[in-house]
This record gives structure tokens, sequence and C-alpha cells, in this order.
């Protein structure tokens, strides 16, 4: 038996082996030494085929048949389910997650072909030069399949990558050293966003469905400015889930995206009521995010709710006003006002009846913080208590980058819209953060891109802050 046939066979039977194991999950056939070894061999299959071809004797050819089935398997499994690691994280995530060795094999790939191709025609002049050719081919053919299939996925289905990041992706990735920088780049932010993800998962599989936020009395959750509460794109993200999964009676404020603090607290006064008449509880704990703090107090001590409000619990909220505001309306009266009248008619068709962005807007401002606080103070029949959070750079979430360094600059920690500072109220609970660079934005703290992350867990801090009212005997 010639040698050649001998190692093709060893090969084979390492390959089907190989994938027995990935099939069963012990070790995963898509890894950075299997591709290292494999790639230039399906990238130069015709080539090589035809090498092997002239080199093996006729009973042995059947060899390669074999061979070719297992690489084609080999091609397949990398372009169309990269990772198989048998956690549930969902379609989308794990075609996301595909795209990392997916991209990071378009790198090595256009790095060996940089070196064999040339080699290939200078050193092949034995070789049939339609032969080169059509193998130069093949292989720019499968580069460009790499490139297609990893860079979609990443642009497409990722929701980490900036606007700026997939176009740049999209321009360079071709680009040798360029598009390897890029590729490797967007592959490693990928990767987390994917391992955030399976991070999540195992969780959820350690934590048991059980009664830990089964509080005496329902939940009510009160957003801020610019949402609306909907049953199916809500405010508050998968919260509302996890926390009914954990024995939580969940209901939305649902007032108005832009509607004034006295119209919002007197529709929350309203909705209280409705959820007691609904439940037969005498009482509601509120969770309030941003504004939706301020609405809760005016419906508290303005409108008299304490002894209807058990607690309040707000997050974000900016109790002491925002100085980004302050900064942000001295823009010239007349033009302002055009500028709230074109986001009321936006709002009004999304179901405000009566938006005043006008108002709300001058709401936040340091100063009428200080009176509307003068005016509300606190209900002594209800428990007050208040967390913060705080972004480690700008870059955490590109929205809120501008008011994040002007408030940052005036040596406030913030969240990309509100200071530690001004967070403060009632029971001081403390300030939420990442063990990463990320940092908790102030949209992070209602789950606004339903996305998971190194370093922090938004559904896991929502499930003690519920746990605790619960042991608090609310």
């Amino acid at each position: 038996m010639p040698i050649l046939a001998v190692g093709l066979i060893a090969a084979s039977l390492i390959l089907v082996a190989l994938t027995v194991l990935d099939l069963g999950r012990k070790v995963p056939l898509i890894n950075p030494v299997m591709m290292a070894i494999l790639l230039p061999v399906i990238l130069n299959a015709p080539l090589v085929g035809w090498l092997a071809y002239q080199s093996l004797e006729l009973p042995w050819r059947w060899i390669l048949v074999v061979v070719g089935v297992l690489l084609l398997y080999v091609w397949i499994h990398l372009n169309v389910f990269p990772i198989m690691d048998g956690v549930r994280v969902g379609l989308r995530l794990k075609a996301l997650g595909g795209a990392t060795p997916i991209l990071y094999a378009l790198c090595y790939a256009t790095l060996a072909q940089a070196v064999v191709l040339p080699l290939s025609f200078i050193g092949g002049s034995e070789l049939p030069i339609d032969l080169l050719i059509i193998n130069a081919i093949f292989s720019i053919v499968c580069c460009l399949t790499l490139y297609l299939n990893g860079a979609l996925r990443a642009i497409l289905l990722s929701k980490s990558l900036s606007v700026a990041t997939r176009i740049f992706l999209a321009l360079t990735l071709w680009v040798p050293l360029i598009g390897w920088i890029a590729g490797v780049g967007v592959g490693r932010t990928v990767r987390r966003e994917y391992l955030a993800a399976v991070d999540r998962v195992e969780w959820e599989q350690t934590i048991p469905l059980d009664g830990q936020c089964a509080t005496r009395y329902p939940l009510l959750l009160v957003h801020g400015v610019g949402w609306r509460d909907r049953e199916l794109f809500n405010a508050w993200g998968r919260i509302p889930k996890y926390l009914k999964r954990h024995g939580a009676a969940v209901f939305h404020g649902e007032q108005e995206a832009w509607g004034t603090v006295a119209s919002n607290g007197e529709h929350l006064a309203a909705r209280i009521r409705n959820v007691l008449d609904q439940t037969g509880a005498h009482r509601v704990n509120i969770l309030a995010h941003s504004r939706g703090g301020i609405d809760a107090r005016y419906a508290i001590s303005t409108l008299g709710m304490g002894d209807q409000v058990a607690s309040l619990t707000t997050i974000g909220t900016p109790h002491h006003g925002v100085r980004f505001t302050d900064t942000a309306t001295k823009l010239k009266e007349p033009i302002y006002r055009r500028l709230a009248a074109a986001v009321d008619a936006i709002f009004r068709l999304a179901g405000d009846t009566t938006p005043d962005f006008f108002s709300s807007t001058m709401s936040f401002r340091t100063g009428e913080a200080r009176e509307f606080n003068r005016e509300n103070p606190d209900d002594p029949a209800v428990f007050y208590q208040s967390y913060s959070s705080v972004m480690s750079r700008a870059s955490s979430d590109r929205v809120l980058a501008v008011p994040y360094r002007i408030i940052k600059a005036l040596g406030e920690e913030n969240d990309g819209l509100v200071s530690v500072q001004s967070a403060q109220w009632g029971d001081v609970r403390g300030v939420l953060r990442s063990t990463t660079r990320r940092g908790v934005s102030h949209g992070d703290l209602v789950d606004l891109h339903r996305e998971d992350y190194d370093g922090f867990n938004v559904l896991e801090a929502y499930i003690g802050i519920v746990a605790d009212l619960k042991d608090r005997g609310y």
C-alpha cells in the first residue's frame, strides 16, 4: 500500500472520530488547530486533489472520494453550523456566535492563500496552467464565501456593533491586513456577545422557578419619558417575564411617553386604583425608572396615594435634576419649541393623547427638581429606596455618549444621563456596576438593548431587588 494511501486513510479515520466527538459535543471539530490544518487543504482542493490523484495507483484512488466527502462536511460545518455547544440561546444568537469562527477562518485563509497561491504559480512550472488558474479561482470563491457569511452574520445579527463598525467591516474585510484586523476585532466583540448570552442561559438553569419574587403586594412598573408600555415591546425588555417566572404579579404604569409630571401622575393614581381592584390587594409596590420615579412621587405626595403604595423603588431617577438638561435647554426657546412640537407630533401617532415634550424636558432641570422636591415631601407611610448605575466610558452606550461626557466633565459619575448623586433618594441602596469596562448605562437599567454582556446581569439584578422587597414584607 502506498504511503500516501496510508496517510489518507489515517486522516479519514481521524476526521470520522472527530466528527463523532463533535456530534457528541465532546471535542469541537471547528477549532483553531483543525482549521489551521484543514483550511489550506480545502481552499486548494483542486490542486491537492490533482496531485494526490496523480500520485496514487488506480486501486487506491477511491480514498480521495472519502477524503473529499469528509472535507466537504467540514466546510459545510464551518459555514452552516460552526458552533455545536448544546447551549440553547436561540437561533439568532447561535447564528451570530458562528460569525466569530468564520471571521477567524477568513483571516487565516486569506493569510495562507497570500503565500500558497504565488508559490503555486512560481514553483509549479510542471503543473498545467489551467489547473493553477482553477485552483486560484476556487480559493478566492471560498474566501469570498467566508467573507459574506461571517460579515453578514455580524452586521445583521449583532446588537453590540455600532453602525460605523458595521460599515467599516463591510468595506474593509477583504483588504489585506486592514481586513484581518477588522475581522479579528469584530470577531472578538461578537464572541463576547455570544458568551454573555451563554452565561445568561447557564445562570437561568442554576435558578429554579420559585416564588422568590412573590411579593406581598403586586408590582407596578413605571417607565420613564420617551416610552410607551406595549405587550410585545415594552419599556422593560425581558425583565417582566423573568419576574413573573419567579412569582411576581407584574403590572405596567401605562402612562404617556411625553406627558407632564402632573398628567402622568394623575394617570398613575388611576392605574394604582385599577390594579388594586383587579388584584384585591390593599397597596402596590412601584418600581420606577428614570422620570417614572418623579411621576410616581407626584402621585404619592401631591395626589395623596401614599396609603395605597407600600414602597417606591427608583432606578436611575433624576431626583435632583439632570445637569446636562440645564445645558441642552438653553437653546433659543422658539427653536426649542419647534423641535418639541415635532416630537409631540410623532408621539401622538404612537398613542400619546397630550404629549408635551417641552414641559417634560424642562422638568429635568436642576432648578425645577429642587422646587418639585420642596412641594412633594416623602409620605411616611411609604418605603422609599433608590438605585443608580454608572457608565465606565463614553463607548459603553453610544446614544448617551455626549451627555455622559458633559456630566463626567462636571465631576459626576453617571449612567449617561443621570448622575449617581441625582439618583439618590430615600434608602440609597447603591450603584449598579459591571465588572468589565462596559459599565451600566441608563438604557441598560431597563434592558433597553435586550442584550447580554459580560459583567452585569440586569435580570439577576431585578430579581434581587424584588426578592429583597419580599423579604422586607412588601
